[in-house]
């Protein structure tokens, strides 16, 4: 999990043959994890150490309270902001996994992004 431009499928496949999509820089500028979090499939990553090595981007969480991650949603949601990554939450109030685009957050996030990106222009 890193977001340092510099990794190819070989890190995830070591049988991965590189071809010409792998000069094109991957930079993540921003990262929705929409009723995901980072880590492993079901586990959440609360350790500010190994994501630091991630060199993450901004971040926009949006997850139900119904959600059977909830409570990993939220403590990620904690210290990936104590480390200094800027991000946003929005938690939508008894709603499970999985709700695709209903819940009236997608505007939110569009803005969020729109921000994201003009700040990146000007620095």
């Amino acid at each position: 999990m890193h977001y340092d431009e510099n990794v190819t499928g070989t890190a995830l496949d070591k049988k991965y043959k590189e071809n010409q999509l792998d000069q094109i820089p991957a930079h993540a500028s921003a990262d929705g994890m929409i009723y995901s979090f980072y880590g492993r499939l079901s586990v959440g990553n609360m350790d500010p150490k190994w994501l630091k090595k991630g060199n993450l981007p901004p971040t926009f969480y949006v997850y139900g309270t119904e959600d059977s991650f909830y409570d990993q949603f939220e403590e990620q949601y904690q210290v990936i902001k104590k480390m200094g990554i800027r991000t946003r939450k929005i938690v939508l109030d008894g709603w499970p996994h999985g709700f695709g685009s209903d819940g009236g957050w997608v505007k939110d996030y569009a803005d969020w992004l729109e921000d994201v990106f003009n700040k990146d222009r000007k620095e």
